[in-house]
């Protein structure tokens, strides 16, 4: 690579990159988050630097026709390379983007969206979702909250996350008029192995599809509040303010609420949070990059990468609140546990 070649355009193009007035409680994909201490530290290491990059970050736009235009606005001025935070994100890039390479980081429950890897400019690293990634982890809902019977999981349908099949079963579902939270044993339950995850540690499983914060609203307001728990999951903060609408429904009903990949929100109002390792998945990143960029690899030859680790955090004074006493073996369990 010449020195000509320097710096390296490169831009972060995310759904999670949020204008300040507006992002608390949530964890950014911007500059502040871990995953770019770890890509920082990875282009150190690999002796490289920040100097090397002109590295600037963009919201998503909302509308298809504008990410056209932002992407061609990329092209006019020689970006060689995304980063891409989210699946949600890179589904929607990848239906628009044939030539610039992508480097991801996003979750595929039960590998829905796994054909994105078949695009020839995409690479990355898979996240987990390490709540419903292993049933050691799952259990630890009833570790925290040992009367629990019920978890109830809304799903925003205008998310990536609300895959073709899942949501044309969801359909099925509300033409059937099930009500909103769906329970097995109907079929029309989306992601299963979390049913199936319920089902081994003796709760009852609740998937809610909505479309609008309004039909949230009304279906948090059928919840069994009795001995019950909320599991939120980032697609929630891509929908106007559902994430405020679950934060003030757990308040106001004492519901704990669980959260993955998001530990911004668990440290303002909820219980625990369970995320992948994002400063480990930013190390992974940078050196995905520097392989594309400066080592001339193609994209083809840069490996999908496995999930690095997992994070877990316990807000104890959340749990207090809710008169929840967490025995020192379960608090050990968490990488970090505020106080």
């Amino acid at each position: 690579m010449t020195a000509s070649s320097l710096p390296y355009r490169v831009r972060v193009v995310s759904s999670y990159i949020y204008e300040k007035e507006d992002s608390a409680p949530y964890s950014t994909m911007g500059r502040q988050n871990r995953w770019v201490v770890g890509f920082v530290s990875a282009i150190t290491r690999l002796k490289s630097g920040l100097r090397d990059f002109d590295l600037q970050f963009q919201r998503i736009p909302p509308t298809r026709e504008e990410l056209i235009q932002l992407l061609s606005r990329y092209r006019e001025e020689g970006v060689r390379l995304l980063i891409i935070p989210g699946t949600d994100s890179v589904v929607r890039v990848a239906e628009v983007n044939r030539d610039i390479p992508v480097v991801y980081f996003g979750a595929h429950p039960e590998n829905n969206g796994m054909e994105l890897l078949d695009h020839p400019n995409i690479t990355g690293v898979r996240l987990n979702l390490p709540l419903i990634w292993s049933y050691e982890n799952f259990s630890l809902l009833k570790g925290v909250v040992p009367e629990l019977e019920r978890v109830y999981f809304p799903l925003n349908l205008s998310s990536e996350f609300a895959f073709p099949n899942v949501k044309r079963n969801y359909a099925l579902s509300r033409a059937k008029k099930e009500g909103f939270w769906i329970t097995p044993p109907s079929s029309h339950v989306g992601y299963r192995s979390v049913a199936f995850l319920a089902e081994r540690l003796g709760v009852s499983f609740h998937e809610g599809p909505y479309a609008t914060l309004e039909e949230l609203q009304a279906g948090l307001d059928t919840m069994n509040a009795e001995r019950s728990a909320l599991i939120g999951f980032n697609d929630t903060v891509l929908s106007g303010k559902a994430v405020e609408a679950l934060l003030a429904y757990s308040r106001a009903r004492r519901v704990p609420l669980f959260w993955v990949n998001n530990a911004a929100i668990i440290k303002q109002a909820g219980v625990a949070d369970f995320s992948s390792d994002f400063e480990a998945v930013g190390r992974l990143v940078g050196r995905m990059c520097l392989s594309i960029l400066r080592d001339g690899k193609p994209v083809s030859e840069v490996p999908f990468e496995n999930d690095p680790g997992q994070k877990l955090t316990l807000n104890l004074p959340g749990c207090r609140e809710l008169g929840l006493t967490v025995p020192p073996e379960v608090r050990a369990r968490f990488d970090e546990v505020a106080s």
